[in-house]
C-alpha cells in the first residue's frame, strides 16, 4: 500500500474545483435596461485587484438575466449574504429572474445602492458596487470584471458570511450550518 496517499480519496476530474472553492456566496445584484431588479446567488467570485481600488470578477451563467443586465447597464453589486440568509439563497437560486420578479415572490426587503440605481437585500454582510470593465465568456460561462465604486460593510462582516461549498454544504468560519 501506498503509505504517502492514505487517508487521501480520489476526487473526479469534474469536482476537482471544489478543492479551491472558497465558497465566499455573493448576491450579484442587478437592474435591467427593462428597469426590473434582479439578484443571483453565485459561489464563484474573487477579488482580482486592490490597487488603486479594488477590483472583482465572477463567474455567471450567460443565460442568466444578471448576465444580460450587466451587459445592458455596465453595473452591478455584489452583496455578501450572512448566515442567516441561506434560505433566500437557495430560493432566489431555484428560479429564473426573466421569469420571476425575486424581490417582489419572495418579499426581499431591500436598501438603495450608494452609487448606482440597485437593491441590496437587507442582511447582507456587506457589499461592494462596480462597474463593468469587461467581460470574457468561455462557453456558456460568463466572467465579469468589476472595478469598485461604493463599498459598505458589518463591523463584523467576517462572522456573518455565509459560505458554500457544494452538495448542500454551507458553512461559515469556524462553524457549519
Amino acid at each position: 500500500m501506498d503509505r504517502e496517499n492514505e487517508g487521501y480519496s480520489t476526487i473526479s476530474v469534474k469536482d476537482a474545483y471544489s478543492l479551491q472553492n472558497a465558497g465566499g456566496l455573493v448576491f450579484v445584484c442587478t437592474k435591467g435596461a427593462d428597469g426590473r431588479y434582479d439578484l443571483a446567488p453565485v459561489a464563484w467570485c474573487c477579488p482580482l485587484d486592490y490597487e488603486p481600488v479594488s477590483k472583482f470578477i465572477a463567474v455567471l451563467d450567460t443565460g442568466h438575466k444578471t448576465w444580460q443586465d450587466i451587459l445592458e447597464t455596465r453595473r452591478f453589486a455584489l452583496a455578501f449574504p450572512s448566515i442567516g440568509q441561506k434560505e433566500l439563497v437557495e430560493r432566489c437560486g431555484s428560479v429564473s429572474g426573466f421569469t420571476v420578479d425575486k424581490y417582489e415572490s419572495f418579499s426581499i426587503p431591500f436598501m438603495p445602492g450608494k452609487a448606482f440605481d440597485l437593491r441590496i437585500p437587507q442582511g447582507v454582510a456587506g457589499w461592494v458596487e462596480c462597474s463593468l470593465i469587461k467581460t470574457e465568456i468561455l462557453g456558456t460561462s460568463g466572467i465579469v470584471f468589476g472595478e469598485t465604486l461604493e463599498a459598505r460593510a458589518l463591523d463584523d462582516w467576517w462572522k456573518e458570511r455565509l459560505h458554500y461549498v457544494g452538495n448542500a454544504i454551507y458553512f461559515r468560519p469556524g462553524d457549519r450550518v
